[in-house]
């Protein structure tokens, strides 16, 4: 069968460069809140592994993933190759493979002309593979972000540059200009974005020049204490985001346990916002109004209203509609009524950017007072 070319993997050859492990160079990782202490591709502590098996070993599993995570540099190289070793990808027939155990590549000249380039693409039997995400450049200054696979477990990788380039880190630090730690269901940590760019915390990250840091665990965010801990031992956070309740709905986990995560979270953060947001529609709480769609509704005004009975002595905590989220005509933009496609991911990724710029102006008025 006849294909268009532009499918096949790239088996071309470049000479003169050299091979770098990020972990040992001057470059700048996101979402990765403990790489420095640990120097793994995971999204939890290593220090708390044995706790978190014991109590949530979906959760620890999951954390191997390294969904949100980025790697950020500045080079004048003509060529960049990635050569991946991957432990494990999720194989889901919704997400792409791309998507699961890929890496895409933006460039610019600094983060306000970030573009899409190219994705690391790979024969999918196999865990480890070589791709040369551009080459032939002009060889001059340009930044350059590439963010990890979403449902995949990074072991190692390395990169390759011209002999004769340079690789540093850019002079801008996201993580100062806002830091926003985010916890989710399957949805957030990226499910089911076409590449690891368009998961929507991603999409948020560029637009909003921020690190986001991904705590969305596939079908496994049921409230749990030890991540409100984990959340909260993050000190430079900015801002907060609990958005579980795809998981931990319908099954009275949410209602059981989000006022107690809300609180360790603030008794960590005395004024940091922590923002809760509600499930984005799903088609079938519209087609059953009387049966699922009614519990859906009570659970939404259980968040509503617990955030409104904080707020009584807690101003900086804030509720989001989710249903407003994905927009209209909200079908279009998933896959299977529940997962964002890159529509919907888009749609998300902007009327959150939206929300969270309304806060932060509110908490700058509050400062102001």
């Amino acid at each position: 069968m006849n294909l268009d070319r532009n499918f096949d993997l790239p088996h071309s050859t470049i000479d003169h460069t050299r091979w770098i492990n990020p972990l040992l160079a001057d470059v700048k990782f996101y979402g990765f809140n403990w790489i420095k202490e640990d120097g793994l591709y995971q999204r939890l502590p290593r220090h708390l592994d044995s706790a978190l098996k014991s109590v949530a070993p979906n959760v620890l599993a999951l954390s191997k993933n390294s969904a949100g995570g980025q790697l950020h540099f500045v080079t004048n190289s003509t060529c960049l190759i990635i050569h991946a070793k991957i432990q494990d990808f999720a194989h889901l027939s919704g997400m792409t493979y791309v998507a699961q155990a890929g890496f895409d590549c933006y460039i610019g000249q600094d983060y306000d002309t970030l573009m899409f380039w190219d994705t690391s693409r790979f024969k999918v039997d196999q865990k480890e593979y070589e791709y040369t995400l551009f080459k032939n450049l002009k060889k001059e200054k340009r930044l350059v972000v590439i963010n990890f696979p979403l449902y995949g477990t990074v072991d190692n990788i390395e990169i390759a540059i011209d002999e004769d380039a340079y690789l540093i880190k850019p002079e801008d630090d996201l993580s100062k200009n806002n830091k926003i730690v985010y916890y989710g269901t399957s949805i957030t940590q990226g499910g089911c974005a076409s590449r690891p760019g368009l998961c929507y915390t991603n999409l948020l990250s560029r637009s909003m020049k921020a690190e986001i840091i991904n705590f969305g665990f596939s079908g496994n965010a049921f409230g749990e204490a030890i991540i409100a801990k984990i959340m909260a031992s993050i000190e430079d956070a900015s801002m907060f985001v609990i958005d579980y309740e795809a998981n931990g709905g319908t099954n009275g986990k949410l209602e059981a346990t989000l006022e107690d995560f809300i609180k360790i979270i603030r008794n960590h953060h005395s004024q940091k916002p922590i923002i809760v947001i509600s499930r984005i529609k799903y088609l079938l709480d519209d087609l059953n109004p009387e049966t699922l769609g009614k519990r859906r509704e009570e659970i939404r005004l259980f968040q509503q209203n617990l955030v409104k009975r904080l707020r009584k002595v807690d101003h900086h905590l804030y509720y989001i509609d989710g249903r407003k989220l994905l927009g209209s005509p909200y079908d279009e933009y998933t896959i299977d009524g529940i997962h964002p496609n890159d529509l919907g991911f888009k749609q998300i990724a902007n009327n959150l950017e939206k929300e969270f710029k309304k806060i932060m102006k509110k908490e700058d008025e509050i400062k102001n007072e």
